[in-house]
């Protein structure tokens, strides 16, 4: 038997969490981490970078909606990592980011490769320590985990030195207690008061909205919240981690809670009650300000921070968002949410989003080089309802997003608030992790696939078979469209026209190149059931998407 060490100590703690696997490039600070993993049966997922290595993790929790981990060595492989830190803080993922560090006594006194990973982590995560007793370690993963995972989600950082990793233990150090008695496991209920008060609102409306938002991703179930929806008889728009929490093809469902996406969410300025499930009252929706001064709000959010922020509401209810969605659900059942009186509302909604389908549809023209549309539409087919469908990068894939489906969530991403190009491939293989029976389609531009194309080598060593669909117009697109609009010229926002079919091809993956419009569905078929990572080329022509035209139009006050 091998000894047990405190690195053993460290990995049963995450094993306890429900940590099977872990995203990592191996350097010397975690090499006892590492060793004991083996020793556990944890899977280790090495990558090419150690930033992918983290996205990885970020996706993988966005997926599975569960906590999820990423372990480095200090210094370099911490500074890499920490890249992707940022986006995973606004984007409200709970991953526990570890790293190590050389040895404690050493601390201060210019150690190998030593930084205050520490203070570097704590503006971007939930919490950020130290750990400088080996005996304390399950207590500082009790911590991390819980602050990761309660209230809105977030991040967490752990600094573990490496000789608190190598000290040896005796099996009386082992962990002694389970997550459920360290950390509250009930669903705490909203004030029935407040919880009637929400209810009179909506059933008193007559254009009532429900957003769902990050948090309701990890709290509420999707029957939960379809429940809500027809005993309010009320409209749902879903948005960030939340699509696809109900079927964006449910009658009641109405796709994306993003104006500049969908032209439907634009009558948020005519609603009078709307309910916030979770969704905070940030930029995108000025901040309150697409509500008119008249809409009653009511605001659900797990943090009592984020009610009122920005604006006053009508009622404020702090809770468990699967909790509060059930109360709501069962107050408005009482007398069917007065239902005939919505009738006008939902009938103008469904006008419009079946207008904008149309619009979309009609950008599929066929022609050479083909729109963003030609690609969406003719491979659509291919897709069933467990299909996990990624967008990384600018004007192409916004109208992806726009256009496709959120059918399941954990099954429908984008990159996030801080829309930090090139985390879709390793979205994508943790995706396919996650889910590996699902077909795991990513869109993305070739910009954003220079950060991690070597991942695909990733995909290949661990055996990893994503799809890619990758637009290439040879241009950063989105930020070419912003130059033209608003200096009449591009600056630095051309690339070459590369195949990258071909590097993938190089790297052995399966890979195809296509020019005509009639020939992606084909395409992206073989590539699917070639059962091996594989990239489709796709050329396309460059044009400014909806998120794009709606952006200059706010700039520019167009």
């Amino acid at each position: 038997m091998p000894k047990l060490t405190g690195a053993h100590l460290f990995i049963r703690c995450l094993k306890q969490e429900g940590i099977e696997k872990v995203f990592t490039i191996v350097g010397d600070t975690i090499l006892p981490l590492v060793d004991a993993a083996e020793d556990e049966g944890i899977q280790f997922i090495d990558a090419r970078h150690e930033g992918a290595a983290l996205h990885m993790a970020d996706g993988y929790a966005r997926i599975t909606g569960r906590p999820a981990c990423g372990i480095f060595t200090g210094g370099p492989g911490f500074a890499n990592a920490i890249s992707a830190l940022p986006a995973i803080y606004t984007s409200e993922s709970p991953v526990v980011f570890v790293a190590g560090c050389a040895e404690l006594p050493e601390k201060g006194m210019a150690a190998f490769q030593e930084i205050d990973q520490v203070s570097m982590a704590a503006p971007v995560t939930k919490g950020s320590w130290l750990v400088h007793d080996h005996r304390r370690i399950p207590e500082y993963v009790a911590t991390a985990f819980r602050a990761a995972t309660t209230g809105r989600p977030g991040p967490v950082h752990l600094t573990l030195p490496i000789d608190l990793q190598d000290a040896e233990i005796g099996e009386d150090e082992l962990p002694r207690y389970l997550p459920q008695e360290y950390r509250p496991t009930g669903r705490p209920q909203g004030d029935p008061a407040l919880i009637e008060d929400a209810a009179a609102l909506l059933r008193g409306a007559r254009r009532p909205v429900i957003i769902a938002g990050n948090p309701a991703r990890y709290s509420v179930a999707p029957e939960q919240l379809e429940r809500l929806a027809e005993a309010a008889n009320a409209p749902v728009f879903t948005v960030e981690q939340a699509r696809g929490l109900l079927d964006d093809r449910h009658p009641l469902c109405f796709g994306y809670a993003d104006g500049a996406l969908n032209p439907t969410a634009r009558r948020f300025r005519e609603a009078d009650a709307v309910l916030l499930l979770g969704k905070r009252l940030d930029h995108r929706y000025r901040y309150g300000g697409v509500f008119s001064a008249e809409a009653k709000l009511i605001q659900a959010d797990p943090s009592p921070a984020e009610i009122g922020r920005n604006r006053g509401v009508a009622v404020g209810i702090q809770g468990d968002l699967g909790a509060v969605t059930e109360q709501l659900a069962a107050a408005l059942d009482k007398d069917g949410g007065n239902r005939d009186g919505k009738a006008d509302w939902l009938s103008q909604l469904r006008q419009d989003r079946d207008a904008w389908d149309a619009e979309l549809r009609g950008h599929a023209a066929g022609e050479a080089p083909m729109h963003p549309l030609d690609v969406y539409t003719g491979l659509e087919n291919h897709l069933d309802d467990d299909s996990v469908i990624i967008f990384d990068g600018g004007d192409y894939v916004q109208w992806g997003r726009a256009y496709m489906k959120a059918r399941k969530p954990g099954r429908f991403m984008r990159l996030g608030p801080l829309s930090h190009l090139g985390a879709g491939i390793p979205y994508g293989m943790a995706a396919k992790l996650a889910h590996p029976e699902a077909k795991v389609l990513v869109f993305i531009g070739d910009g954003a696939f220079g950060f991690y194309a070597m991942e695909y080598d990733t995909c290949i060593r661990h055996n990893i078979p994503i799809t890619t669909v990758l637009g290439n117009d040879a241009t950063w697109g989105i930020d070419k469209t912003f130059q033209v609009a608003y200096y009449g010229r591009a600056v630095g926002t051309d690339l070459r026209h590369i195949r990258y079919d071909r590097m993938v091809d190089a790297i052995g993956g399966y890979t195809e190149h296509v020019e005509s419009p009639s020939d992606v569905g084909e395409a992206v078929g073989r590539a699917l059931a070639s059962g091996q990572p594989s990239l489709v080329d796709v050329t396309v022509r460059s044009g400014a998407s909806p998120l794009a035209t709606a952006m200059i139009a706010r700039r520019t006050g167009g």
